[in-house]
């Protein structure tokens, strides 16, 4: 009697992200395939810390990714020695959020949701803030204009760039498409899809595959990029976000 096939999920991100969730789905009997999307390129430091040391002192600082806290946050610290005492502090999810305590910063907010909407939402009140923003080149600045009709002052930093990797073999080009459910974390991460695949295949797999993203951005930019079947994860947590791949794989599978 033949094997049962094993479902395959396939991951598109930069190195290290959603770490933690390989071991639960693995336990789950599913094969999980990581691909590399995006390689971050840290900016010398040199460039930006004059701007944040002749910027107000923050009272807020907001990091969108775990790569921000090892290319903004870090270096600014080194830079002045210590926190600013009552810093307020906001991670996008619960990677970035360990990765600022690992960086010594203890209290860390997270909002209820994924996105750039859902901290504006989150900082949404009547006293304004001087806010530090660490992001990458591809983020653009809709985070800190949505902050700025808020009333708040930021100090938009870009800390890193976002280039491409190196190109995929045509096993992994063969492995994606051949996915039962596809995972990318970023919008660069798509258009970094696009190039590495080609239009053909690209759009093939854009018809046909079920695809779970990372926030209101991702989502917006799969359906730019003709995906018909997209989701948004809940959250980033390693179990609740394996338990929803598992859920989504078992409704694409059906």
């Amino acid at each position: 009697m033949p094997r049962a096939r094993v479902p395959t999920v396939v991951l598109c991100s930069a190195p290290g992200t959603l770490h933690g969730v390989d071991a639960r789905l693995r336990e789950a009997g599913v094969r999980l395939i990581r691909l590399t999307s995006v390689e971050p390129r840290p900016v010398d430091p040199r460039h930006w810390l004059g701007i944040a040391a002749r910027a107000p002192t923050p009272d807020t600082l907001v990091v969108t990714s775990r790569v921000a806290v090892e290319a903004g946050v870090r270096p600014w610290h080194r830079a002045t020695g210590r926190f600013p005492r009552g810093l307020e502090v906001w991670a996008v999810g619960p990677g970035t959020a360990t990765a600022l305590r690992s960086a010594g910063l203890r209290r860390v907010r997270r909002p209820p949701a994924l996105g750039a909407e859902a901290i504006a939402r989150a900082l949404a009140r009547p006293s304004p803030r001087w806010v530090l923003h660490f992001r990458s080149d591809r983020a653009g600045p809709r985070l800190p204009r949505l902050l700025r009709r808020q009333g708040h002052r930021v100090i938009d930093l870009v800390v890193y760039h976002i280039g491409p990797p190196p190109r995929w073999t045509s096993a992994s080009r063969r492995q994606l498409l051949r996915a039962d459910l596809l995972v990318v974390t970023s919008p660069s991460g798509l258009s970094s899809l696009d190039q590495q695949l080609g239009r053909r295949a690209f759009t093939r797999l854009s018809r046909a595959a079920p695809l779970v993203v990372l926030g209101e951005r991702s989502r917006r930019a799969a359906r730019r990029h003709g995906f018909r079947r997209v989701s948004v994860a809940p959250s980033t947590a390693p179990y609740r976000f394996s338990r929803y791949l598992l859920r989504e794989l078992d409704d694409a599978r059906s």
